[in-house]
């Protein structure tokens, strides 16, 4: 079993994160209780979308197959599973504008899948929309359900999703956007054409949102890359990415925009080195200490007296460790791009804050809301689509001034070893 998967059972058992989500179209909403929350459902599905004509798209899932429930209650007396999914595609939210939906089943044979399970769908499609999918899967045997909103974007000048990765060995499509430097991968692209293919290096982006309270713009200019290679390309090409950094395939070599992926080291996105744990904790020090903490000779017992700080005994600093770094686990897992998922918009307010209460999601935003039953009183976060240079796009959180008193009352509650959660 990969450390990919290995990493996310242990993870899943020990974190339980509790929130609502919802999808508003207007005044009407509709409730899961899974994303960006594990803890809410026993499957955890993944989802990637693959244009593969003008017209039409393929939606994969991946499942682990220890959370299926597998059983011989049926004709050939096999050990299987079966999954459902359905999907809604609306071309408009806003307007309740369905151009699609449909349901499929999936038998699953338990001597055949080994660790994982993954199945596809095709979707109707056109050139120059984007579509949101509202996509359930469904663990009929253990009647569980999982729920997920997928943008499948055909508008964009660069759209990510005409390209498919494929593990190697194995030739199963890969569901995340970064690779350790030993894994090797190959790339599906609609435009068969090409007999070239360039590959733009840039330096890893170690770059720190703005608090959620400052007015100031961010200035994240795109680079040029550190260097540009081409190589032959076929359907067969193996790739591997080597130094941590952005790799940015593409088919025109006066411009580095095409199919960007990630090599963020071989931990990620776990936190077990010293500096690992270092990083995010900028987001709790003051400047000053920040530059005491990196010129110690023993980063770890500098970490350590920290939190040992804050939390005061040795039993507190363990617990305000543990859910510290969970978050910035789940994080990167949730909120990756051209940066680790903990140095994302999203991610900071997820580290921070804590799960949101409610996400309300539509084609172009997510809104998250963190509700406090005892005053009634709701904190609300915005995020708008924007255009990532190297992975596409990613969410960019609506700065605003109304954002310094929470934000500084849930810095504060760390720093007096308090978990800071709505």
């Amino acid at each position: 079993m990969s450390k990919r998967w290995i990493f996310f059972i242990l993870t899943i058992l020990l974190v339980v994160i509790s929130s609502c989500v919802s999808l508003r179209r207007g005044t009407r909403q509709m409730t899961t209780l899974s994303l960006y929350n594990p803890g809410q459902t026993t499957i955890h599905p993944e989802f990637t979308i693959y244009h593969h004509s003008d017209t039409e798209s393929s939606l994969f899932f991946r499942l682990l197959s220890s959370e299926l429930l597998f059983n011989q209650a049926n004709p050939q007396m096999k050990d299987q599973a079966r999954v459902r999914l359905s999907y809604v595609l609306y071309a408009s939210l806003a307007n309740n504008e369905v151009a699609a939906r449909d349901t499929q089943s999936f038998v699953f044979d338990r001597d055949i899948v080994g660790e994982q399970v993954i199945g596809s769908v095709k979707i109707p499609t056109e050139r120059g929309k984007t579509y949101l999918i509202d996509v359930r899967l469904d663990d009929v045997l253990r009647n569980t359900t999982y729920r997920d909103y997928v943008l499948a974007d055909r508008f964009s000048e660069f759209p990510q999703q005409d390209y498919l990765l494929l593990t190697y060995p194995g030739n199963r499509v890969s569901f995340q956007r970064y690779f350790y430097a030993d894994e090797h991968f190959r790339i599906l692209k609609k435009n068969t054409q090409i007999n070239q293919i360039y590959i733009s290096i840039f330096s890893p982006r170690d770059v720190l949102p703005l608090p959620p309270y400052s007015v100031d713009t961010p200035l994240d200019l795109a680079p040029l890359p550190d260097s540009t290679i081409s190589v032959s390309w076929s359907e067969q090409q193996l790739f591997r990415l080597g130094q941590p950094g952005i790799y940015v395939f593409h088919d025109d070599p006066s411009r580095s925009r095409g199919l960007g992926l990630a090599q963020f080291g071989d931990r990620y996105p776990q936190i077990r080195a010293p500096e690992d744990m270092l990083l995010p904790l900028q987001y709790l020090m003051t400047r000053e200490e920040y530059a005491d903490i990196i010129q110690n000779a023993d980063i770890k017992r500098a970490v350590d007296d920290f939190w040992l700080n804050k939390g005061k005994t040795m039993a507190n600093a363990r617990d305000l460790i543990r859910v510290y770094y969970n978050r910035v686990t789940f994080a990167n897992i949730y909120f990756a791009s051209s940066r680790q998922g903990w140095q994302t918009d999203r991610g900071m307010i997820f580290l921070i804050m804590g799960p949101p209460s409610v996400v309300e999601k539509s084609e172009t935003r997510e809104v998250w809301k963190y509700e406090m039953a005892e005053t009634e009183q709701t904190y609300r976060f915005d995020f708008d689509l924007a255009d990532d240079y190297w992975m596409g796009y990613d969410y960019s959180l609506k700065r605003s001034e109304e954002h310094r008193t929470i934000w500084n009352r849930a810095v504060e509650s760390w720093r007096k070893g308090k978990i800071f959660s709505l």
